[in-house]
């Protein structure tokens, strides 16, 4: 108990985790909030001085969450940094102010869009992120001038600048149009979904698809064909069974046995395929279910993500960068020499280094002093865009055929049989002599959409030709997807914009256009109407109907008078 000259009123603040005590004692007039946690350790003694002197102590519980909104004063404060920066490690002074423009507007634009709340929001942040802002970040860490072995560095930058203003205008249009707040996911989603049982079954339709390919493959026009070009079921899955294990335990546990099993899996198929993308695809998964679910972050989840990062960098990326290791092995075989590789470290270094000095010699430089690995190396776009976009500037440039064939290409193989993919990052690097050699037509090289857009119509591609497929894409994915924090489904875009944003060309947002849209309105059908039932069947549980709201029963005898009786109802 307290003493008489003190009172003090306890109540549970359940919005922000805490108990909230407001306190009043002699002298002291404001009240003072003590963390549920911390009042009972405290001595008897010690809780009394701290309540009676006003102390206060607040328990901030860390939790991930989507953002929405970025501080536009902070973020003014960090590019007024940075630049600073640059300009100490000698970076020209028109690219550091061009990139200066480029980070403000990039607030604005993801500020505009609602953030991560919407598909353009997290859009915007894989644009600027990995097309720009991680290399030349990258490049400042390592102590080097941002715009070092490029060819022309500031029409680069004035480029993308130029690109992020058009992306926030359109951001603005397309926030101005009304539908797109509706989203067609508003008329199909439950609020009782099981999402542990809903993931399952879409893992489960995920192999399906795996194994009906395996077993009678991709004839042009099959079903089987079309399935594959719109099977975004497992990473989906996996975004769902870790919200599931999130919600089901209270915020206890972020994984759980299927959520395992499913990311162990999909571990071995990147690791198999030696692929980057495949092998990195569950541990984003895994944080992009974390931040919708707002997990409280503790110390074994740190831990996990500082490992998520150290087997990025020192195991996934040289391993994925050795791929030419494997050719013709069986997947026993590539287990074989993945243990080999590992176990011989020294080796792999050198095979890796010996891979890069190799593209050096053939004609691809290097952007940074020191090879700084494979996927640091892969996240950096503005060397790889820098040779296209200099090469376009001396008047090469292809026009709008690369943008008819890939709408061409939409239409299904019963309709267009004569289906052609001559355009793309390989035909551009032979087209400039990017090192690949002659008979090469397998190897992919990756340029940003931006690179393309000013290789097809100059300064065009950027101020029309680019907004132009931006509104269509923006709006149309806005509609499909809807709300992201409301419906789950909308995080697999996410997923996917992570590889598809900075690498699949202008061709990788007109492919979605088509077949992205549909596949996410098969996912939104899947995830509510039959992944559920599946889940349950194996699972063992039963899915149990909605049930009926009291504004559907109806009285059968009218009552008279309100005071007495009880409402006779059927």
């Amino acid at each position: 108990m307290l003493s008489s000259r003190s009172s003090t009123i306890v109540h549970r603040d359940t919005s922000h985790g805490r108990i909230a005590c407001a306190g009043a004692a002699a002298g002291i007039g404001k009240a003072r909030s003590i963390p549920a946690g911390c009042i009972p350790a405290w001595p008897r003694r010690r809780r009394r001085a701290a309540l009676a002197w006003g102390m206060s102590c607040r328990l901030k519980l860390v939790r991930l969450e989507l953002p929405t909104r970025v501080s536009l004063p902070k973020t003014f404060i960090f590019a007024s940094i940075f630049f600073c920066i640059q300009q100490v490690e000698h970076t020209g002074f028109l690219f550091s102010l061009l990139y200066f423009a480029f980070v403000i507007l990039t607030v604005v634009a993801f500020n505009i869009a609602g953030g991560f709340s919407r598909i353009s929001g997290a859009y915007i942040f894989w644009y600027s992120t990995l097309i720009v802002m991680f290399g030349v970040t990258w490049k400042a860490m390592v102590g080097e001038p941002a715009d070092s072995h490029l060819f022309s560095p500031v029409l680069d930058m004035s480029v993308y600048t130029a690109s992020m203003v058009m992306l926030t205008l359109v951001t603005l249009i397309n926030k101005k149009m009304d539908f797109r707040s509706i989203g067609l996911a508003r008329g199909l989603t439950r609020s009782d979904l099981d999402y542990t049982g809903a993931g399952l079954g879409c893992l489960i339709v995920w192999l399906g698809i795996i194994f009906a390919d395996d077993m009678f493959g991709q004839a042009p026009g099959s079903l089987v064909s079309a399935l594959v070009q719109v099977n975004v079921f497992g990473p989906l899955g996996l975004i769902l069974v870790t919200i599931g294990a999130i919600k089901d335990s209270g915020g206890r546990r972020a994984t759980s046995t299927i959520s395992i099993l499913a990311f162990l899996y999909f571990m071995y198929l990147g690791f198999t395929s030696f692929s980057k993308q495949a092998t990195l695809t569950p541990m984003v998964c895994w944080m992009v279910g974390a931040f919708y679910s707002r997990l409280k972050v503790r110390l074994v989840h740190v831990v996990g993500i500082l490992l998520m990062g150290v087997l990025s960098f020192a195991v996934v990326s040289p391993l994925s960068a050795s791929r030419d290791l494997a050719e013709g092995l069986d997947n026993t075989q590539r287990l074989q020499l993945i243990g080999y590789l590992l176990t011989h470290y020294s080796y792999l270094r050198q095979h890796v280094m010996g891979l890069a000095e190799n593209m050096e010699s053939n004609g691809v430089g290097e952007w940074y002093d020191k090879p700084q690995g494979s996927l640091v190396e892969r996240l950096s776009m503005v060397p790889v865009d820098d040779e296209l976009i200099n090469y376009s500037a001396k008047g090469h440039y292809e026009g709008m055929a690369p943008v008819y064939q890939y709408v061409g290409n939409l239409a299904p193989h019963f309709i267009n049989p004569n289906k052609v993919l001559f355009y793309g990052g390989n035909y551009y690097a032979h087209e400039m002599g990017y090192g690949l050699a002659e008979g090469d037509y397998s190897t992919g090289i990756s340029f940003s959409p931006v690179g393309e857009a000013f290789h097809c119509e100059g300064w065009g591609g950027i101020f029309w030709l680019l907004p132009t497929i931006w509104i269509v894409f923006f709006s149309s994915i806005d509609f499909v997807v809807g709300d992201i924090t409301k419906y789950p489904w909308g995080l697999m875009v996410v997923v996917w914009f992570g590889h598809l944003v900075p690498e699949q060309l202008l061709g990788g947002m007109i492919y979605f256009l088509g077949y992205g849209n549909f596949g996410m309105v098969l996912a939104i059908v899947l995830v509510t109407r039959i992944a559920p039932i599946l889940g349950a069947l194996f699972m063992g549980r039963t899915a149990a109907p909605p049930a009926r709201r009291a504004a559907s029963l109806r009285r059968v005898i009218p009552q008279a008078q309100r005071s007495a009786g009880a409402s006779i109802i059927s």
